[in-house]
């Protein structure tokens, strides 16, 4: 298919797929290719095209409808354009789980590696921002109404949403320090699991602080920054600070990516990249808007980011509904746990 007939969705999910398989370094041929996996995590897939084609079928009815756009409704077509693009033939999944679809993909991922499914997975979190999605979000009263991202702060009022891509390749460790890959870092541990909450509640302060623990037992480290999950919404921002008290004490320094970058729903692929390039560069980055926390007592990184001594980072990821995966990754010095 033609770029001009993909919608953004589908675009940007590409061309992130494509530079981080250049980067990788890894050479397609055809066993390579039945080997290596496609999967995708994504919130709302092309809200655009699926308001393009149902807007057709209301107006012209079902013989009317045009039949090019709609492959790209379909909350698969990203992970399967991928595929096409690069000539990939084995694992195809696609992950839509809300607020931690980038996440889930990231957790099946790795499962597909240890169970030796596949050999290299690209993993991509993909969501676009379109007019209609943003009207049904402030119809739910989700937006900031003063169009302000200040996560954890006392005046925090809700998201401002944003749209992207990132992808990864992930290996088992053994392969890639075997062909000599410019290794990044290691996926070490995960914890994973949901609270009984409405559908746009979160999981609860002890909950979450359960996952948490999960994870930090399984790694058996204790992080040296943690990537919130927080979003600038009232609960969300409330129940991880209090976990993340419980769980870790006062003194590990805490970012919200999302602070920078807006509200996705698959953006867990994004604070991947970003942690494991934190890591590389020893600089912990900010949370822009917070001055005044609700939850004092933590080492917040406020406005400005910090220089520090960091191999490891617990990326949390609580989403509405309360589905929760926190996962920890460590630095090319440490490798992965198992």
């Amino acid at each position: 298919m033609k770029a001009r007939r993909m919608s953004r969705f589908s675009q940007i999910a590409i061309i992130a797929s494509r530079e981080a398989w250049e980067m990788s370094g890894l050479e397609l041929n055809d066993d390579i290719s039945k080997r290596t996996g496609v999967i995708a995590g994504a919130g709302l897939g092309s809200v655009e095209s699926t308001d393009l084609f149902y807007e057709g079928l209301v107006r012209r009815g079902p013989h009317e409808t045009n039949p090019m756009i709609f492959p790209e409704t379909v909350q698969n077509i990203a992970a399967a354009h991928i595929s096409i693009e690069l000539g990939i033939k084995g694992p195809n999944t696609t992950f839509s789980q809300g607020d931690i679809a980038g996440e889930s993909a990231v957790f099946y991922a790795t499962g597909l590696l240890r169970k030796k499914t596949a050999d290299a997975v690209i993993v991509c979190g993909v969501d676009e921002l379109t007019a209609p999605l943003l009207l049904g979000l402030s119809s739910l009263k989700l937006l900031s109404v003063t169009d302000t991202l200040a996560p954890f702060d006392n005046k925090r009022d809700g998201i401002i949403p944003a749209e992207g891509a990132a992808s990864v390749v992930i290996e088992r460790a053994e392969d890639a320090g075997n062909r000599g890959a410019n290794i990044l870092g290691y996926i070490n541990a995960f914890g994973t699991g949901s609270d009984s909450v409405g559908r746009f509640s979160y999981a609860s302060p002890e909950s979450m602080s359960l996952t948490i623990d999960s994870a930090l037992n399984k790694a058996g480290i204790s992080p040296d920054f943690i990537s919130a999950s927080a979003n600038s919404t009232v609960e969300l921002d409330r129940n991880e600070a209090i976990a993340i008290k419980s769980s870790l004490g006062r003194t590990v320094p805490v970012t919200a990516v999302k602070s920078q970058i807006g509200s996705f729903m698959a953006s867990g692929v994004m604070k991947l990249t970003a942690s494991l390039i934190s890591i590389r560069e020893g600089v912990i980055p900010p949370i822009f808007g917070l001055d005044d926390p609700e939850i004092p007592g933590l080492n917040y990184i406020m406005n400005q980011p910090v220089s520090a001594d960091i191999d490891s980072c617990l990326i949390n990821g609580f989403s509405h509904g309360g589905s929760k995966v926190c996962m920890i990754v460590t630095g090319s010095g440490r490798e992965e746990k198992g």
